[in-house]
């Protein structure tokens, strides 16, 4: 999975061993545009994860051999993007490459 530059970094430190967790600040793609930074992440990920609602409207993700999810959280504090952490977990399994999943907090 790789975690979009929007998402705190020590996120990932919040995934079970075996889920694989890298940043693109640590791929040193930061800065890359989103067509760009898609393309770079299908050769290496099966799962991108962002908080950039709009990315669906502005690629066209089916495109993509990667899936797609978009956290919905409050803020982006890290309390609030842990609230979403037990529905991302569950996604893991069922999102499938060139779909865009939202996961929003809890009601």
């Amino acid at each position: 999975m790789l975690l979009d530059e929007d998402i705190p970094i020590r996120l990932r430190f919040h995934f079970p061993e075996n889920v694989e967790v890298e940043t693109v600040e640590y791929r040193r793609w930061k800065g890359l545009k989103n067509g760009a930074l898609l393309r770079a992440a299908q050769s290496h990920f099966d799962l991108f994860v962002t908080t950039d609602n709009n990315l669906p409207n502005q690629q066209h993700l089916e495109r993509f051999d990667l899936a797609v999810v978009i956290l919905r959280p409050r803020s982006k504090r890290i309390a609030d993007l842990m609230q979403l952490l037990p529905q991302l977990k569950v996604s893991l399994d069922s999102v499938q490459p060139g779909e865009c999943l939202r996961v929003y907090p809890p009601e």
